[in-house]
């Protein structure tokens, strides 16, 4: 009777371990530098709809790797979701990432890989005012090195992460001495020491101070949503244009080599790449979907289509030392 009752507490026992352990993967941790109120929301919604538990970790791109590469042996993160392909080469090339299992036929091609999934697209393109400027003379960013344009071109700093993407991409498509020679011609015209973020770029072109500025179509779409009754009114007196090859950029996803919660991990990432994602990102947000099903956006369509330069995400970060030296080269602050 003694050994039965023994037996008995520790089937107990080892029932409450499985609880337990049946409770505590019932969450998913992600490590994240998307920081927008619309990934909030959806992942609020994706525990509500599974029961899930969000564990949400934020942080800058390339701080987050470096996380990631210290946890390599036994990580803590599910998922890794960031702005900005630049962080996809070192990520493959530290082996952080695990393959992915999910169905990819509905999405636009060029948006993914084996171990990872675009989740949303940008066009980084010219502005200009389009009531004090009504016909504008650029078609793409060498034009906008001409000595006619001298004083005239704003833009974010080197330090920008949009910046060394928009430029890695030039070393990947036309080589270093070409890319060195689009820097200095646009550092020659630019308007003021380059400060801000892409709002602001936008702004100054409104005020006067530079006839064009380089920013991505998020912050337009951003600043026509604004609560400020200054950003909407200069979100509607700037025009788009979309240079001949247009640098497009992507966030994007993907599951971490050993992670606790795979197969959590994995539904959160199919949710995301879900028509009703999708379309959270697209009205709310004003980025380019990578699903196929789903139109462009009542904010994005306006503006019209445009053609996206070639583009390798997958070694664009293989560019970036390249491209740090070419700013401090040119001067470029």
């Amino acid at each position: 009777m003694r050994k039965l009752s023994l037996l008995l507490i520790l089937l107990l026992a080892l029932s409450a371990c499985t609880s337990v352990k049946t409770e505590e993967s019932k969450e998913v941790n992600i490590y994240s530098a998307r920081n927008y109120d619309v990934d909030k929301d959806l992942l609020i919604q994706f525990e509500n709809e599974t029961g899930i538990k969000v564990n949400l970790f934020e942080g800058k791109g390339d701080e987050l790797i470096e996380r990631l590469k210290l946890e390599q042996s036994e990580p803590i993160a599910d998922i890794f979701m960031t702005v900005g392909a630049e962080t996809l080469y070192p990520a493959l090339q530290n082996d952080l990432l695990a393959d992915l299992g999910i169905n990819k036929d509905t999405l636009e091609s060029g948006y993914y890989g084996d171990k990872w999934v675009a989740l949303t697209r940008r066009a980084r393109v010219i502005v200009y005012d389009k009531v004090n400027n009504p016909n504008p003379t650029v078609q793409n960013l060498n034009d906008l090195t001409d000595p006619q344009y001298s004083g005239q071109i704003l833009s974010r700093s080197s330090t920008s992460s949009y910046n060394l993407a928009l430029m890695a991409h030039q070393i990947q498509l036309n080589g270093k001495d070409a890319t060195k020679e689009l820097m200095l011609g646009l550092v020659n015209n630019f308007a003021r020491t380059p400060t801000g973020n892409d709002r602001d770029q936008a702004k100054a072109v409104i005020a006067g101070l530079g006839q064009y500025a380089i920013m991505y179509t998020y912050y337009v779409a951003a600043m026509e949503r604004s609560s400020e009754p200054e950003e909407v009114k200069v979100a509607n007196q700037i025009g788009l244009i979309y240079p001949t090859e247009t640098h497009v950029n992507i966030s994007w996803i993907g599951q971490i080599k050993n992670s606790p919660n795979p197969t959590n991990a994995q539904l959160l990432i199919e949710f995301l790449l879900s028509e009703t994602a999708q379309k959270e990102y697209a009205e709310k947000n004003g980025e380019y979907p990578v699903l196929n099903t789903i139109p462009v956006s009542s904010l994005l369509l306006p503006w019209g289509d445009f053609n996206k330069a070639e583009i390798d995400y997958e070694t664009l970060g293989q560019y970036s030392i390249e491209t740090v030296q070419l700013f401090d080269e040119v001067g470029w602050e």
